[in-house]
């Protein structure tokens, strides 16, 4: 696949994350495709290594309280089959709770899907918005 055409997969991702549409989303990952958050799984529970079915299960949890939410994609690069991305977040809900984070993520594209997902941000903003949900 052409660079061009790998990063018009991940900037649909983006919007399928700012509409929530996790069921489009989950189609643009690879079967055998991998999702990390490169943190220690003992100090954050968001942490660690998911299958597709595993991410599936995670996004669809955090997500799931939102009333409003977007990321908005503020730099993207590629070569070859790598995609790189600095992106912003902003949710609310429920109720007056507040969310907002920015994040690094890496992309491997193989077969015209997202195969690999690396994905880095401020996890203190995560516990900050689950602390306000009393979650």
């Amino acid at each position: 696949m052409s660079i061009e055409t790998n990063k018009k997969l991940v900037q649909q991702a983006y919007d399928y994350l700012s509409t929530r549409n996790l069921p489009a989303l989950f189609a643009l990952i690879h079967e055998e495709g991998s999702w990390s958050v490169p943190y220690r799984p003992d100090m954050f529970q968001f942490a660690g290594f998911r299958d597709k079915q595993g991410v599936s299960e995670l996004l669809t949890n955090f997500l799931s309280g939102f009333d409003k939410f977007s990321f908005k994609v503020e730099i993207m690069t590629a070569e070859d089959d790598r995609v790189a991305v600095e992106a912003r977040s902003e949710g609310v809900g429920p109720g007056a709770a507040r969310y907002e984070n920015v994040y690094n993520m890496i992309f491997i594209v193989k077969d015209g899907k997202l195969y690999t997902v690396r994905e880095y941000f401020d996890p203190f903003q995560v516990v900050a918005y689950v602390n306000q949900i009393g979650a």
